[in-house]
């Protein structure tokens, strides 16, 4: 609830009330403040009064109400003085002097000297906010839009040039998720590069889903029968319930999870607000559409701007921007800290999750403009998608001992697979692993044999199973690995007679290893710039050709 009218009133004085009585035409014959303030209210009541006064608005004032009215009667003032004009101070005699009930300067006043709307600190989000506000007996009297979204937030259509190349949104998070989880399982490193900031981004985004969901532990510990629950969802309820975690959580918060700035501090804002806002702008437009990301960047920075910033605040978060080095403060930091929020947003976890297609005007660049998908359709609805991939798809291994996996293939069996092996990055050929000995190691940390790979192999009725293979399984799980490659820097010696006097130096045979033959040593890592040193100092110059990937 909102204040109401007397409440409205009731820090003003009787100079101000008889000016909104002016506006009213209404007659005012008391002449105390609190005689006045009751008779002002309850004529300001008067319904057919109000229909009158409301009706014969000026157009700007006219929007502005109506503002207000999409938004329940209320907004933070530093939103709605931004969009319609501040209040400027006056005392009774500047007051009396310039008469802005007569010549408001704005929208804000115009409605303010008519006793229309209220300024106050509400505490309706657990912190305490400037607002402007309609009081709520004219709240009673005036109906709200059916539109829930202001039409003043809703973007262009895209034009032909952003909508070129599509990139439709799919379910592929839930395989990326099988992998990952596995990856976990056997303590694999699982993010990229940080030069690859896309993918890290989604990783860590994925990290964070599935801590929420209790899948992983918070130091990215798989729960074994959370895991398998998980995996056992069908299709379209397991991407429903991702969708919901994120869309619900208070832990998962997209702001700190930017690329390329740090929050620094304690303080605390709402993951959730702009995740609703972008969710109800989504099932405002069309579905059949493509609309423009930057016009929505736009039509929120110039009528919502403050969409996650309590009482219009842009100076109390500590958000650093890492390439700069510099605090990001004040408004004029919108699009870096804001801007940047709603279009990760958009192009991440809204399309991530199946929500949204994108389109971009050429590769690579960022996509410009977004549509709801029909997976998003569903999601919205809290419905579990339909159209979404089967899971009866094949697993193909080959005799050198890669993997290819459909990209059908049931989830379960993505994750038995991805333990046993290691997966191969080929944007060509997605779902690509390889045997090897080293994920033949990691699987045998983790309890697990090679003849159960096998087993599982034949459960997922692959074609055939080389000979070679099974052979490679079978001596494995028997003797362990038998081949080792390992670089290593070799010392080669023009003549045989040298190697003796050279052992015989204990500055220089600290630096040996394996002797393998009179003529050659290998070095002991790192060592070979000591050596040369120490040889010199013998009085033998050494020639040095060691690749750099050695």
């Amino acid at each position: 609830m909102m204040p109401d009218l007397q409440q409205r009133l009731r820090p003003t004085d009787l100079d101000f009330l008889q000016r909104i009585a002016r506006a009213w035409n209404l007659e005012l014959s008391a002449q105390s403040f609190t005689e006045a303030l009751s008779e002002m209210a309850a004529g300001m009541l008067d319904p057919e009064l109000f229909a009158e006064i409301i009706d014969a608005l000026p157009a700007e004032p006219a929007k502005a109400w109506n503002y207000l009215l999409t938004h329940q009667g209320k907004d933070t003032w530093s939103a709605f003085s931004r969009e319609f004009g501040d209040l400027r101070p006056f005392g009774l005699a500047k007051r009396s002097r310039e008469e802005p009930d007569l010549h408001p300067a704005n929208a804000s006043e115009f409605l303010w000297y008519r006793g229309l709307i209220g300024r106050a600190f509400l505490n309706l989000t657990g912190t305490p906010q400037e607002y402007a506000f309609i009081p709520d007996e004219f709240l009673a009297f005036s109906p709200a839009p059916a539109q829930a979204i202001s039409e003043s937030l809703l973007p262009r259509p895209a034009s032909e040039a952003e909508k070129k190349i599509p990139v439709p949104a799919d379910d592929a998070v839930l395989d990326d998720i099988t992998e990952l989880l596995a990856s976990l399982r056997m303590n694999r490193q699982v993010l990229t590069e940080e030069e690859n900031v896309p993918r890290r981004a989604y990783q860590a985004f994925l990290l964070n889903l599935l801590a929420e969901k209790g899948i992983i532990t918070p130091t990215h510990l798989p729960n074994p029968e959370q895991v398998k629950e998980f995996l056992s969802l069908p299709r379209g309820e397991a991407l429903l319930a991702l969708f919901a975690a994120w869309r619900s959580s208070q832990k998962i918060n997209d702001l700190r999870m930017l690329p390329g700035l740090s929050c620094e501090g304690n303080w605390q804002n709402d993951p959730r607000s702009p995740r609703e806002l972008l969710l109800q702008i989504v099932s405002t437009v069309s579905s059949t559409s493509w609309w423009s990301i930057p016009s929505l960047l736009s039509q929120i920075k110039t009528h919502r701007p403050d969409f996650q910033r309590p009482a219009g605040d842009y100076d109390s978060w500590f958000i650093l921007e890492q390439k700069s080095h510099e605090y990001l403060r004040g408004f004029t930091n919108w699009d870096k800290i804001d801007g940047a929020l709603l279009r990760y947003l958009l192009v991440g976890p809204l399309h991530w999750l199946g929500v949204l297609d994108l389109a971009r005007a050429e590769r690579p660049a960022s996509p410009l403009s977004f549509r709801l998908s029909p997976l998003g359709a569903a999601l919205l609805k809290n419905e579990a998608p339909q159209h979404v991939r089967s899971e009866n798809g094949s697993v193909t291994l080959l005799n050198n001992g890669t993997l290819l996996l459909n990209r059908d293939v049931p989830r379960p069996l993505r994750y038995q697979i991805a333990r046993f092996c290691s997966p191969v990055t080929d944007e060509k050929k997605p779902g690509k692993y390889r045997l090897t000995a080293e994920s033949l190691a990691q699987a045998s940390e983790q309890g697990l044999r090679p003849t159960q790979l096998l087993q599982i192999l034949q459960l997922a009725h692959v074609k055939s199973i080389p000979q070679s293979i099974s052979e490679a399984l079978d001596r494995w799980e028997k003797y362990g690995s038998e081949i080792l490659f390992e670089p290593v820097t070799l010392l080669r010696l023009d003549k045989p007679e040298l190697l003796p006097m050279l052992q015989k130096n204990p500055h220089i045979s600290r630096y040996f290893g394996e002797v393998l033959n009179n003529k050659t040593v290998i070095l002991k890592p790192g060592s070979a710039n000591a050596l040369q040193q120490s040889l010199a100092e013998l009085g033998l110059l050494a020639q040095v050709k060691i690749s750099k990937d050695v």
